[in-house]
């Protein structure tokens, strides 16, 4: 009967891990492996990511938690799918109007759409574990909040979306202290970590540049 009730908590553990490595991998290693080689691996991101959210939401997922999950996956691949496109586009020598179009489809709405639905897609898995308690490892969300506080500092940061994610912690902490789940608790943590990191950039730059405008990348 042990072994019973502790596998629920091994199975969310592990789909968690696999949800923060996607996200991890796959919002950095496009940057990293160069322009044509990084749109090409970026081709595989909304795959991952959402698939890997799929397996953190189960095959038992309550109606609601389903409808918003979808919505923000649907919202997320769209976003994220702008983005690509207008960042491929100006790799180009552009100029005038078209440099301000893609700028704007790219570093604008396409980052807005695209963070704002992944951390709308957190929130569908954390209404999911209302109807559904799980169980998730320590070792498991002390790695997740890790790789997902980092993930949404660096990508928010870079995006310019960072006010997105200060506002989605004013959501996802105070609610995780009311509801006291594990699963929402993890995500909670990373959006904290990743708020904390925001503050000490502010402080340490006087605001918060993108790490492209300090040269960094």
């Amino acid at each position: 009967m042990s072994l019973r009730r502790d596998e629920p908590g091994r199975e969310t553990s592990r789909a968690l891990l696999a949800f923060a490595g996607a996200v991890l991998v796959f919002h950095h290693l496009p940057s990293l492996a160069g322009e044509t080689a990084g749109d090409r691996i970026d081709l595989v991101t909304p795959f991952a990511v959402v698939g890997a959210a799929a397996l953190v939401l189960g095959r038992s997922a309550p109606r609601v938690a389903l409808v918003v999950a979808i919505l923000a996956a649907i919202t997320y691949v769209d976003g994220h799918g702008i983005h690509l496109a207008a960042n491929s586009i100006g790799h180009e020598e552009l100029s005038g109007e078209a440099e301000d179009v893609t700028h704007f489809w790219d570093e604008d709405w396409g980052h807005i759409e695209w963070h704002g639905g992944l951390f709308a897609l957190v929130g569908g898995l954390c209404l999911a574990e209302r109807w559904r308690p799980v169980r998730v490892g320590r070792l498991a969300a002390a790695c997740a909040v890790i790789a997902l506080g980092w993930t949404f500092f660096t990508s928010t940061v870079e995006g310019g979306t960072w006010w997105l994610e200060l506002a989605a912690t004013a959501v996802f902490v105070p609610w995780a202290v009311l509801a006291r789940r594990p699963l929402l608790g993890t995500f909670a943590g990373a959006f904290g970590v990743c708020a904390l990191m925001i503050g000490i950039w502010a402080v340490w730059h006087g605001g918060v540049p993108q790490f492209s405008e300090l040269g960094w990348l």
